[in-house]
């Protein structure tokens, strides 16, 4: 139970804190609000390999490692300018589709889940595509961001797969690495456009950003470690509901309407995650 219980961990704290990146990417840019996020997850994933001393993992871990960093760089850069540009309640469900990048890893490479848990893993899967309808009016409003969430989908799948392997010789390692890689690559793309940074530096928004990092930061070391201690087919599924979580804020707090469709989708996926903890 203890990996079903650090994913549903993981999806609190990424939908907490997916909420905060998105109306905050909104106020300041995509550009100033990743850049600053990631240079924070990178200093605290620094602090933790300095603490823990733990020894350099084999090339082949580093290398998993590097492409889980590479996913999150397409993700998140993906993500949040869908959420600059789009509906929140609506990008949100569809970049968690990538889901079904782990999943199929995780069954390739063996494992088995028990016929409750299939049935879990294809309800919640289902009810995160139901909760991505909408009416027609917000379909359109959200249309400029529908791209950017599908390539957030394939970017956070393979950053999902990758990480359980990058994971097995530590998740320390695993965390620096992943996070300098997207840090490596804002820094040269920062360099080239020069956005300004001001913003982002502000008592409030720079707050909202250590905050989202921090939520961040925690949600994937959880999901690290869940990949250590339950199956990667169901793991990956509870560490995905996190749509759920933004798009209950944004409906609490923004105001943004649930269809019946939708609120059929959360039921499916609130009781995919029942048959997924059995």
């Amino acid at each position: 139970m203890l990996g079903p219980a650090l994913a549903l961990g993981t999806s609190l704290a990424y939908g907490v804190g997916d909420y905060l990146g998105g109306t905050t990417s909104r106020r300041i840019g995509t550009l100033p609000f990743i850049f600053c996020a990631q240079l924070v997850m990178l200093l605290l994933a620094a602090v933790w390999v300095t603490v823990s001393a733990d020894s350099i993992p084999p090339l082949g871990t580093l290398v998993d490692a590097a492409g889980a960093g590479l996913g999150m760089t397409v993700g998140l850069s993906a993500f949040f300018q869908a959420m600059a540009v789009g509906k929140m309640s609506l990008v949100a469900p569809i970049s968690a589709t990538g889901v079904a990048i782990p999943v199929a890893a995780g069954i390739v490479r063996g494992e088995h889940p028990s016929a409750a848990q299939v049935i879990g893993i294809l309800a919640a899967i289902v009810g995160v595509v139901l909760v991505t309808r909408s009416r027609d009016e917000q379909r359109a409003q959200s249309e400029s961001g529908l791209g950017l969430a599908l390539l957030a989908a394939v970017g956070t799948g393979l950053f999902m797969w990758l990480m359980a392997p990058a994971s097995r010789q530590g998740v320390p390692w695993a965390m620096l690495i992943s996070r300098a890689i997207p840090a490596a690559v804002l820094i040269a793309v920062v360099i080239v456009r020069q956005p300004s940074l001001r913003p982002a530096l502000q008592s409030g928004p720079a707050g909202r950003i250590i905050a989202q990092a921090g939520l961040g930061f925690i949600a994937s070391a959880l999901y690290a470690f869940a990949t250590l201690h339950g199956q990667l087919a169901v793991v990956s599924v509870l560490g995905s509901l996190y749509p759920a979580v933004t798009l209950l804020l944004a409906h609490r707090l923004l105001g943004e309407r649930l269809d019946g469709v939708q609120q059929i989708g959360i039921s499916a996926v609130l009781g995919g995650v029942l048959l997924l903890s059995v």
